[in-house]
């Protein structure tokens, strides 16, 4: 049986979005009627952007992986919420690097990622609508997805997109047992190009949280010795030194891996257009599985969600390969609207397809949750 064994502090298994939403509720989604969410232009970086400056040393834990097939799975690392909010008190220089934007839109941007951090710091709101949406917990439906991943032996074809991230458990367990099939595959072969795309709203998670895991996560699976004890729930360190950090750049180019995060609103055609070529190179970045949890607990966000997911594996996955999506998601958010039964006629009526790949009964909350496919007619 799978086990996700978080801290208490990170996750509460028996609440998820309908959760943390429900004191805002009555004042946004009153009656069902969507509210228009304020666009953030969107903005890329390579994982090499997001590296800089981190702290002389990382605290994490181990995220167990356990299957009902008795294979031995590498757990994930996950870096420590106490251990990122050491890092904001203690980092002047946490924005983002130069975008060559305006003036004007870069003080913005400046400014709504200094509120980010001021939320993240308060330790007392896991969701502000149009600031800050929750990344730095990570709630059932990524560990529904890692277990259908694992169970399922799901293949990473040309890449993975992982829409509202987080922290990116579902990406970086695929992201391991990538490392995993290089190291045993035979030296010489040719490598395909393999990305992980990882999209959050806030650029302050994507550096703070999902950049560093990628880090652990190539530590873990690439430096540390098989033969190393595992210890799930113990407070682990690594020191951080510009020799891990080039081995890990390095590593990724040699081995063809490109890890990109995307942050900003999804309602931006920038955004989509991001989603489709590099900027820099005017390459198109391939991917052939489209990952997201907990993403459609909103009304006033459902519907662009969907279109993007549907737009994702229509438009700009790889040409070569058929992109299908992964979903996981309760089957209704109480106090916030969202719904599977709303999301599935959404991907019907903009001409997707749609199947129940996983269904898990509820448990404390009695909310039965799901693992969504959904691919183009």
């Amino acid at each position: 049986m799978f086990k996700f064994d978080f801290s208490g502090d990170d996750i509460d298994e028996a609440d998820g979005p309908q959760e943390r939403q429900k004191d805002e509720s009555s004042a946004e989604d009153k009656s069902g009627d969507a509210k228009t969410v304020s666009v953030l232009k969107p903005a890329i970086y390579d994982i090499s952007d997001l590296l800089q400056d981190l702290p002389s040393r990382l605290s994490y834990t181990l995220v167990p992986v356990n299957t009902s097939t008795g294979i031995k799975e590498l757990p994930i690392p996950r870096r420590e919420v106490f251990d990122i909010k050491v890092q904001i008190m203690a980092d002047e220089d946490i924005l983002p690097p130069s975008l060559n934007k305006s003036e004007t839109e870069g003080e913005t941007r400046e400014q709504f990622i200094k509120k980010e951090l001021q939320i993240l710091l308060s330790n007392t709101e896991d969701l502000r609508t149009e600031l800050y949406e929750g990344g730095l917990k990570s709630w059932e439906g990524a560990g529904d997805l890692v277990e259908y991943l694992a169970e399922e032996k799901h293949a990473i074809g040309s890449g993975v997109l992982e829409l509202g991230c987080g922290s990116a458990l579902p990406s970086l367990y695929l992201f391991q047992k990538h490392l995993k099939s290089l190291k045993s595959g035979k030296s010489g072969a040719p490598i395909q190009t393999t990305s992980f795309i990882l999209s959050d709203y806030n650029y302050s998670v994507l550096r703070l949280m999902t950049a560093p895991n990628f880090l652990l996560a190539y530590y873990r699976a690439c430096v540390v010795s098989d033969a190393e004890p595992v210890a799930s729930q113990q407070d682990l360190d690594l020191e951080i030194t510009p020799d891990l950090i080039s081995q890990f750049i390095e590593f990724l180019k040699a081995n063809n891996i490109v890890v990109k995060f995307v942050s900003g609103s999804w309602e931006s055609t920038e955004f989509s257009r991001l989603l489709g070529y590099d900027p820099l190179t005017n390459e198109r970045m391939n991917y052939s599985l489209v990952l997201a949890s907990e993403t459609i607990y909103s009304l006033s966000t459902i519907s662009t969600f969907t279109s993007l997911l549907l737009d994702c594996i229509t438009y700009w996955g790889t040409s070569s390969e058929c992109t299908g999506a992964l979903v996981a998601a309760k089957e209704i958010y109480f106090g916030v609207g969202g719904t599977v039964r709303q999301f599935i006629e959404l991907v019907l009526k903009l001409g997707g397809h749609i199947s129940t790949a996983r269904r898990i009964a509820g448990r404390t909350s009695g909310v039965a949750r799901v693992v969504l496919q959904v691919t183009k007619s």
